[in-house]
């Protein structure tokens, strides 16, 4: 008596063809049921929380009309707002542009000044009285000693 038992490749894929298909099906199933147990908790809460979620929904309408009111007030104020912005833009241009333009006498009057300074400093020093010229040296020399003093009682 000969009892051989043959598999052939295709016996063989199709075996592992079907046992994947099984296990496919099994983890469908398996992800089915935990829909089903979610859905179910979430029907229990929301049949706990039904007046306040009626309660939303009742109020809903009326949110959602002020939040309209609300923005077309913010889009006008905002219009307006765009006007006074442009203006101030306008100004800053113009002031910025004049400042550009009276640099150059800025800067003439400050070199005035600067030479004014500058003479009144060499008058001093060429007319000066003797009394003058001590009280001057007197007040450089009680400046030094006073600078002496604070460094001695910094260090």
């Amino acid at each position: 008596m000969n009892s051989q038992l043959v598999f052939t490749l295709k016996d063989v894929g199709m075996l592992v063809l079907w046992a994947l298909l099984v296990a496919i099906l099994i983890f469908i199933l398996l992800v089915l049921i935990r829909f089903y147990r979610s859905f179910k908790d979430i029907m229990k809460i929301v049949d706990d929380h039904r007046a306040n979620i009626d309660k939303v929904l009742e109020e809903a309408p009326g949110i959602t009309k002020n939040v309209n009111q609300i923005s077309d007030e913010v889009n006008t104020t905002l219009k307006a707002f765009h006007g006074t912005i442009q203006n101030v833009a306008e100004t800053t241009e113009n002031v910025t542009s004049t400042i550009k333009d009276n640099k150059d006498i800025v800067a003439n009057v400050s070199s005035v000044f600067n030479t004014a300074r500058i003479v009144k400093g060499s008058y001093d020093r060429i007319f000066k009285t003797e009394t003058e010229a001590e009280a001057d040296t007197e007040q450089h020399q009680e400046k030094g000693k006073h600078a002496a003093d604070n460094s001695e009682k910094k260090g």
